[in-house]
């Protein structure tokens, strides 16, 4: 309501400028859950609205989707201009969705994808897909001379995430150039005590495996504490390596390739990633055609390189 009110004033008064129409949005920011990554996003958000002088209210839903819901609504009471949402659950926050379009209010997804929402005008975050794929094409390069079978345990995200379904799936379409796999699915909902005995009994199940993918590097620990238990952790080079991936670019991944106890991590970019979602916002309100879907692709580093890319990983810094 109150960017119609200042576009009133503007064809009134003629004097206002665009920095005060500007200066009068205020966007509401509905957050999942608050965890390294998506404070990562989240600050970057706050920098960018900061920068053209808008207002921001978050909240955060605590990983409760009904939470989040109500706290939608409580946003379109306080009329916010936009709303920027991270979804807990992408089968469930439409209705809230749909009360924001009643009222006018454009909405932005950001990190995680809403593919099925009618609502949603934009959507901006990591290319999971390609993140995934990076991921998996060096294991399969690292794999291609073990005879027999290959084994891989793939420690899955949320499969009510987007980001954890086309993780899961860019990572498998690679592996499609390798023969006699077997991929042992470990579904995490990215909980690291899931991660941790989901790795444990498969390698208590197989006398070898031969690669780790977490779809989160904050698992790669677990991995660790796993192979380090079993006499199994290995640097990069030495004989019984056990390949060892992840995505995401926190502290918990740069590390591990740092020692070398794990190959390479995908580390996305999250201020790319906050400024775009902001800069979305803006657009819609300015009645300006965007796409509906911008993905902003990580960089795969690995032993070799990390520590010289170490300025653009945000869990080093």
């Amino acid at each position: 309501m109150k960017r119609f009110l200042t576009l009133i004033l503007v064809l009134t008064l003629g004097h206002v400028s665009l920095a005060t129409a500007q200066d009068s949005i205020t966007l509401g920011l509905s957050v999942d859950q608050l965890f390294e990554s998506r404070v990562g996003v989240n600050n970057a958000i706050k920098a960018e609205a900061e920068k053209r002088g808008y207002a921001l209210i978050e909240v955060v839903a605590d990983g409760d989707a009904q939470t989040q819901n109500q706290q939608i609504q409580s946003l379109i009471t306080q009329g916010v201009d936009a709303i920027l949402v991270c979804a807990v659950d992408q089968n469930t926050i439409e209705r809230a969705l749909m009360a924001a379009q009643r009222a006018g209010i454009p909405v932005v997804a950001y990190d995680r994808d809403l593919p099925a929402s009618r609502v949603v005008a934009a959507f901006v975050g990591p290319d999971s897909l390609s993140d995934g794929r990076e991921a998996g094409a060096y294991t399969a390069e690292q794999l291609k001379a073990v005879e027999g079978e290959k084994v891989i345990v793939e420690l899955i995200g949320a499969l009510n995430d987007q980001n954890g379904i086309d993780r899961s799936k860019g990572f498998r379409e690679e592996l499609a150039s390798l023969d006699n796999v077997k991929l042992i699915e470990v579904p995490t909902d990215w909980d690291s005590a899931r991660a941790l005995s989901g790795t444990q009994n498969a390698f208590q199940a197989n006398a070898r495996v031969h690669a780790v993918y977490a779809a989160t590097d904050t698992h790669v620990p677990a991995v660790e504490t796993v192979l380090a238990d079993l006499g199994l952790l290995k640097k990069v080079g030495e004989d019984g390596h056990v390949v060892v991936t992840g995505v995401n670019g926190s502290n918990d991944g740069y590390q591990a390739v740092a020692n070398g106890t794990a190959d390479g991590i995908v580390v996305m970019d999250l201020d790319a990633t906050g400024q775009t979602a902001v800069e979305l916002a803006s657009r819609l309100l300015n009645g300006d055609a965007v796409d509906r879907v911008n993905v902003i692709s990580g960089n795969f580093y690995t032993t070799d390189n990390i520590e010289s890319n170490k300025d653009t990983i945000w869990g080093a810094r």
